[in-house]
């Protein structure tokens, strides 16, 4: 696997893996009818335009395997004076999951956020429902700092919850060990 940094070519790219993954964790969380439909356009539109030199506090690294890319993380820098980095996106394809690609893009945006931020943690939200995502967080060392509701697209709101690592870190420490392993 390697890992690579995003353009604005890559749109189409991050667009697809979003949606993908998104389908598969966030059934009986998003409105089905998003799920099944506009999400494809909506997160086309998300990412146009937000990555290329005018947005240079934020990051996408793209993981690829022989068979093309396969997840990616994108990240804001010292997002939040608190908190730090803000990880705002961490998406691996759901045919991908289980090779430590989520370890991996985890432990290269903490990196990329330690060399230009680094007296800043790191954090991310996630919802409070997806299970599988706070187990992940909670292994690499994301503490639980903070509950609240945020606005979904498709409509409405979900509980979520803020995870942070004070220090990044001990986030790409952990994605060493797991190279060694």
């Amino acid at each position: 696997m390697r890992m690579r940094m995003a353009t604005d070519a890559d749109v189409a790219v991050l667009a697809r893996i979003h949606t993908a993954s998104w389908r598969a964790a966030y059934r009986g969380i998003l409105d089905p009818d998003f799920l099944s439909g506009p999400i494809e356009e909506e997160r086309l539109e998300a990412w146009t335009g937000r990555l290329g030199p005018h947005q240079p506090h934020v990051t996408a690294l793209i993981a690829e395997d022989v068979d093309g890319p396969v997840g990616f993380v994108c990240a804001v820098g010292a997002e939040d004076e608190r908190w730090g980095t803000l990880i705002d996106n961490l998406h691996v394809l759901p045919t991908a999951k289980g090779r430590g690609l989520g370890t991996d893009l985890l432990g290269a945006a903490a990196d990329w956020s330690l060399q230009g931020y680094p007296d800043s943690g790191i954090t991310l939200w996630c919802f409070e429902q997806n299970e599988p995502a706070r187990r992940f967080y909670e292994r690499r060392g994301g503490v639980i700092v903070e509950r609240s509701r945020h606005s979904v697209p498709g409509g409405g709101d979900r509980p979520v919850l803020r995870y942070h690592w004070p220090d990044p870190a001990s986030a790409i420490g952990l994605q060493r060990l797991a190279d060694r392993l």
